[in-house]
């Protein structure tokens, strides 16, 4: 047990050399690049004695992720570096250590993302509650200006101190003497005015004594 332990801890601390990396190299550009090789089909062309595809697949993640990382000259353009420029380590720089600092890196990410996310709720919750707090003012102040303007309205109203004859037609009759006039006042709350006198007659209350001294 011991010695498959030290057979597989050393395959696993496999050292990519220059002429390995080239024929890493030439493998990959023979099965379309990086981005449509496999590591199972580098391995088959390479054909290296003790070479496993875990380091195929652990030297091909590492070479497709310094392909993507871009560098400026002087110039101003942008050109890919080799495995070695960018990592002076790389014979023991896993794989497992690039994801982990990766996963590391995305995480912290949907972190602030998230935060802003929470942040711009939030806002938008204040506003919306202080949208409704100011509605809720004006409409308070609307009442309050219809209520002070019918109270000074029924202040300022002076009602008539004399009312028209209740009847110039002669042929009428109308027992003045015995019939009580009234006036109605109305009105309209929804504009605040007062307008048109009604006037119209209670019939007097008659008793006995009443009729007594009717008779002739």
């Amino acid at each position: 047990m011991a010695s498959n332990r030290g057979d597989c801890t050393s395959k696993d601390r496999l050292k990519w050399t220059q002429h390995l990396h080239e024929q890493f190299e030439k493998a990959v550009t023979q099965l379309g690049g990086p981005d449509r090789a496999t590591p199972k089909g580098i391995l088959k062309l390479m054909g290296v004695e003790d070479l496993t595809i875990f380091h195929v697949k652990s030297h091909l993640q590492k070479y497709r992720m310094s392909k993507y990382i871009p560098e400026s000259n002087s110039r101003g353009k942008v050109e890919s570096r080799s495995i070695p420029e960018l990592l002076p380590n790389f014979g023991s720089t896993s794989a497992a250590q690039l994801y982990e600092a990766l996963r590391m890196q995305m995480e912290v990410q949907l972190r602030l993302n998230d935060h802003d996310e929470v942040q711009k709720r939030l806002k938008m919750k204040m506003e919306a509650q202080a949208r409704f707090i100011e509605g809720k003012t004006d409409e308070l102040r609307s009442k309050d200006a219809m209520i002070t303007r019918r109270q000074q309205a029924i202040k300022t109203y002076c009602p008539p101190t004399s009312l028209p004859p209740l009847c110039e037609d002669p042929e009428v009759v109308i027992d003045t003497r015995h019939a009580s006039k009234r006036t109605r006042i109305h009105h309209d709350f929804s504009t605040d005015q007062f307008y048109e006198f009604e006037q119209y007659y209670q019939e007097p209350q008659y008793n006995d004594a009443t009729f007594e001294s009717w008779q002739w």
